[in-house]
């Protein structure tokens, strides 16, 4: 045979399958041409020239792995649905007298032009779109916009390679399933039946304690230290508990609803829960998939955009004023210079300070051997790093004078403060030394210009100077280390605008470094444009997530549909031929496809509603404490997704109905 023979075959094979290739294809398009535009974007240096933009086009980069992984898999996943529609063909093809080796040669063709048309149609899309994607990234950070037309052949060609190995090995994977198949095997492929599933109680509980310890580490879980870590064993559990809840408990569900006489004795839930629980084991992977991608976007979506509408809220939590100055183990003279070079600089310009604090403190860690004891860390203790604590020491006599209050205290006597909250207990012991605690009262935490977080942190007012240099003696004692100071700090706000205090900072720190002691410094208005473009550029890779996430939901809940409706065709058949109407038969499968459909969402929601305590503290480690605002954002991304959801389910239902009918 020649080889335009198994061309045109693979051609008409591809033309006669157009409803199951098409949106496959499609998809392989859109993901070449989305992995294409952000490596196109991380290779652009352009985007050095934004303040912020190196680390931009880190995260863009990693958005590329991101996607590189998560298309080969999906792609693959996807491509056992095509094989198992065709399985019935290409086992007719070899009834017919075509050897496996012609059978492989026509996949390979297939291929080939998938891969063509998939490569050519994603990396000049990608061409074609960069630009336009690029001037929305500079509109997001606020940036000047840059013309001409920047396009990159290594971010080409890179795609190019990439999915077109990925196109071979799936190709091999074909033509291996088709090799090692029997030609009744191959024929049987698409009608293959299924005996009743039992129910597994194992694999139930499984799944149950899975979800029950993943819930229970986001809503527990409130040291820093453990959050980052504890997100990812609750994204582990929650996957493992998800698929072995709808594997086995959606059959234990099923059989539930069939037990109940009420409701299985009706036409539509006859039908559609008899024909649910034969095909369960089946569904029940894609169903998991649909909800672990669901939730993946909510969150993802929603985090990326509270961070970015939240900005300025992230922006007061990390600077507590305009101008911030830390300056470690300086004398008094040194101190009184860096105010005189404060005071001068400012008279230049006309300004005066505002909202200003100065105090000395001593921030050290040690771990928490039991509630009010505190001890050195023990390195050699895996368990250690549950107990640690940050403690921040301050004089009463900076605290006086910052707050404007009267505090006394007497030798061997603190005010602490756990967190935002006074401490409770009566007396609080550090490194052995033991401290009588006054009762706080009335007063409260001084502002910081460093985030400890509020979750395992001290506050302690010492009576003077003295009683923090002996803590800073005994902690040089336990450790020797010479990173840990006594630190000088100030701090104040300018009503001026964001150059102004950009020049009047650069100018002050321009002075400093006169000064023996090491001063480091930190302006809000320098440092706004870096938060304003990193979160601009989460967002941006959020959306490209998003997009690709749900492009996947749709495509696995489309091939699902076009499965079932090509299995269920002649079941439906066979029940008209019996005396059953359409309307009865529109019925059972409406009732069929909203249990198929909307178990996923609803799995989702709950899987968000106890994961949003550990993401709403992940987000509080980023400075974002507004939980209002990620709430309404949370809300408004799953109502969003919802609708999306719904549109899917209307549009892949007809698909099915066409199908079935």
């Amino acid at each position: 045979m020649s080889r335009i023979f198994y061309m045109k075959l693979a051609m008409q094979n591809i033309r006669k399958n157009a409803r199951t290739y098409v949106p496959y294809i499609l998809t392989c398009i859109g993901s070449v041409m989305v992995f294409q535009i952000l490596l196109t974007l991380s290779l652009n240096t352009e985007l050095d020239g934004i303040y912020g933009g190196s680390n931009m086009r880190v995260i863009l980069l990693l958005g590329c792995i991101i996607i590189g992984f998560f298309t080969a898999g999906f792609l693959f996943y996807t491509n056992s649905f095509l094989i198992r529609r065709r399985k019935r063909e290409i086992g007719l093809f070899n009834i017919l007298g075509m050897e496996k080796k012609h059978i492989g040669t026509i996949m390979f063709y297939e291929t080939v032009f998938i891969a063509f048309v998939s490569l050519a149609g994603g990396i000049g899309g990608g061409f074609l779109l960069s630009k336009g994607v690029y001037l929305l990234l500079l509109r997001m950070v606020a940036a000047d916009v840059q013309w001409g037309f920047h396009f990159s052949g290594r971010a080409a060609v890179t795609a190019a390679v990439l999915y077109g190995c990925l196109f071979l090995v799936i190709m091999a994977v074909n033509i291996a399933r088709v090799h090692v198949a029997s030609p009744v095997e191959l024929l049987r492929g698409g009608m293959e039946g299924e005996r009743e599933p039992k129910t597994r109680w194992v694999t139930a509980v499984i799944g149950v304690i899975f979800l029950g310890i993943a819930y229970y580490i986001a809503v527990v879980t409130k040291n820093p230290m453990f959050l980052f870590l504890g997100f990812f064993a609750a994204v582990l559990c929650v996957i493992i508990g998800t698929y072995c809840l709808f594997i086995a408990g959606s059959i234990a569900l099923l059989k539930a609803l069939k037990k109940n006489k009420h409701f299985y004795y009706r036409t539509d839930h006859f039908i559609s829960v008899s024909g649910l629980i034969y095909r369960m084991k089946q569904n029940a992977a894609g169903l998991a998939g649909i909800c672990i991608l669901s939730t993946s976007v909510i969150v993802m979506l929603s985090s990326t955009v509270s961070l970015y509408s939240g900005l300025q809220g992230v922006l007061k939590n990390r600077f507590v004023r305009d101008i911030c100055l830390t300056a470690g183990d300086i004398d008094n003279d040194t101190v009184e210079r860096m105010d005189q070079i404060t005071r001068e600089i400012l008279s230049e310009e006309g300004l005066a300070e505002e909202n200003a604090f100065r105090y000395k403190n001593f921030v050290f860690t040690a771990a928490e051997e039991e509630k009010g004891v505190l001890r050195p860390i023990d390195a050699g203790r895996s368990s250690e790093i549950g107990r640690v604590k940050t403690i921040c020491v301050i004089t009463e006599g900076d605290y006086n004078r910052n707050m404007g209050s009267s505090l006394k205290l007497n030798p061997g006597e603190i005010v602490a403060f756990e967190g935002e909250k006074p401490y409770e207990k009566d007396t609080l012991s550090i490194y052995g030394k033991s401290y009588h605690t006054v009762p706080a009262g009335k007063l409260t935490i001084w502002e910081q210009d460093e985030s400890f977080g509020r979750y395992g942190a001290y506050y302690i007012i010492v009576p003077d100077i003295d009683e923090m240099r002996l803590l800073l003696g005994m902690d040089m004692e336990m450790f020797g280390s010479v990173e840990r100071g006594i630190r000088y700090q100030c701090a104040f706000d300018l009503n001026a605008d964001e150059e102004t205090q950009v020049r009047v900072y650069k100018k002050i720190m321009e002075k400093m470094q006169g000064l023996s002691a090491g001063v480091r410094g930190e302006s809000a208005a320098e440092e706004w444009r870096f938060y304003f473009s990193l979160h601009a550029g989460l967002l941006f890779l959020g959306i490209f997530l998003g997009a690709i996430f749900i492009m996947a939901t749709v495509l696995i809940i489309y091939y699902k549909q076009v499965t079932e409706g090509y299995d269920d065709r002649a079941r439906f058949e066979i029940m008209q031929k019996v005396g059953l109407s359409k309307e009865e038969i529109r019925c059972s499968i409406r009732s069929q496809l909203l249990l198929m459909f909307f178990l996923p969402l609803a799995a989702a929601a709950l899987h968000i509603a106890f994961a949003f305590p550990m993401t709403a503290r992940l987000l509080a480690l980023m400075n974002l404490t507004d939980v209002g605002l990620f709430i309404r954002c949370t809300a408004g991304t799953f109502g969003v997704f919802a609708v999306v959801y719904c549109l899917v389910y209307v549009w892949t239902s007809r698909v099915y109905m066409k199908i079935v009918s």
